[in-house]
């Protein structure tokens, strides 16, 4: 009997073997970032090219490389008006009509000082009455002077406005419309005159259409220099949703999108742009029955999972994060009552 019991116990499998046994595990990882091509560019970048309807260019007033604000003058165009002369001559009579008022008054006033010496030295009734006379003749003089100088001051102003307001027409300027550093390019029919670009930066990137769906509006990225020297993180605040303009029939469609960064990056400069890629996989064998067996301590939990069949693997939608580790051959594991 003893012998029998002995060959019994070794024969009969063990209730707990499933809890004993090293299983081969596979431990849930992160997948590598997703890489994106791209550069900085200027935010904003305004070009200023000849415009032949503000005139003749007479002169370009800022230099390459200067900064400047907006508002500030880039450049000044001369036109053609019509002729100044005239305005300048009607200012011309205009004074000389005021300087012979002036004499005229003073004249008068002149005479009206002898009349009135002459009146109150004067003993004689009769010989008072013809200075008088003169008197109020030399009046009438003097108050035709005042209102020909007033006449004459108000020719002359109103002759200078008018040819100040010829002047004016004759030049127009073209402005910053932002801040920014001034490139000057050349006078062309292609090229602008000169850009204004500005200080701060962005990141313009390419996204195949492969990869099209990897990105959204507002996912926060990682840009690195291709040096390594620097890497900032930065958001992505726009997605063309039109293709660039293949170079050939059978290349792939390439999409622009936009990096606002979180610090400055030198303009020109090319870059890697990391989104994290937050999608897990498993292998296929360790699911069994929609679950998997996930170790927990010493022993494993049977968990709900939610997956999805991909080129690329078995994709975790639901049920695992990373660093989960599970048994890879679900179908080793022998359940235990």
């Amino acid at each position: 009997m003893i012998i029998g019991i002995v060959v019994l116990s070794t024969v009969l499998p063990k209730g707990n073997s499933s809890k004993t046994k090293d299983y081969s595990l596979y431990t849930v990882k992160a997948q590598a970032d997703d890489i994106f091509k791209g550069s900085v560019i200027a935010k904003t970048s305004t070009d200023y090219r000849d415009d032949a309807a503000l005139g003749e260019l007479s002169q370009v007033n800022v230099s390459d490389g200067q900064e400047v604000k907006a508002g500030d003058v880039l450049l000044t165009y001369t036109k053609p008006t019509d002729d100044l002369s005239s305005q300048e001559f009607a200012i011309k009579g205009a004074e000389n009509d005021l300087a012979n008022a002036q004499a005229d008054l003073a004249e008068a006033e002149k005479k009206d000082v002898k009349l009135r010496n002459d009146f109150n030295k004067s003993k004689d009734d009769s010989e008072r009455q013809a200075i008088n006379a003169q008197i109020e003749t030399n009046h009438e003089s003097w108050k035709a002077a005042q209102r020909a100088i007033t006449t004459s001051v108000l020719a002359r102003d109103q002759a200078k406005a008018a040819l100040d307001g010829q002047k004016a027409k004759q030049t127009a300027t073209v402005t910053a419309k932002t801040d920014g550093f001034v490139i000057m390019g050349n006078k062309s029919e292609t090229s602008p005159l000169l850009s204004v670009v500005s200080r701060d930066t962005l990141v313009n990137g390419k996204v195949s259409e492969y990869d099209y769906d990897k990105l959204k509006v507002n996912d926060v990225v990682t840009v690195e220099t291709i040096d390594l020297a620097k890497k900032i993180t930065g958001k992505i605040t726009y997605i063309s949703p039109v293709p660039e303009k293949a170079s050939s029939e059978t290349a792939a469609s390439q999409y622009a999108f936009k990096v606002n960064l979180d610090e400055h990056l030198q303009n020109g400069y090319t870059v890697q742009i990391h989104k994290k890629n937050e999608t897990l996989y498993i292998p296929k064998s360790a699911v069994k029955n929609g679950k998997v067996y996930l170790k927990n301590g010493k022993k494993f939990d049977r968990v709900a999972v939610e997956t999805k069949e991909t080129t690329s693997g078995l994709q975790v939608i639901s049920g695992l994060k990373i660093g989960d580790k599970l048994i890879k051959e679900a179908s080793d594991y022998v359940d235990t009552p």
